[in-house]
């Protein structure tokens, strides 16, 4: 499912990482993948901060916050 990762520089076209999903794909699917974030030194402080003021850890909360924003998102059409 993973595709070639592509390296890129300022101002030039990412290629997403996955394929599209598949129509057998839903959201209730539970295999995990793990996404490398890189994020400069003072917004990590910040959101491990946010988080823990929170009561939960860096990893929760970005999941959370993942899980609400594409829950607002309609269901992909199945094809």
């Amino acid at each position: 499912m993973l595709a070639s990762h592509m390296h890129s520089t300022a101002g030039d076209t990412v290629q997403p990482l996955f394929d599209g999903m598949s129509s057998e794909t839903s959201r209730v699917d539970q295999e995990v993948v793990e996404l490398p974030l890189l994020l400069p030194r003072w917004q990590a402080m910040e959101l491990e901060a946010a988080a823990n003021r929170r009561g939960m850890t860096t990893g929760q909360m970005l999941r959370r916050v993942i899980g609400e924003l594409l829950a607002a998102q309609p269901l992909l059409a199945k094809s």
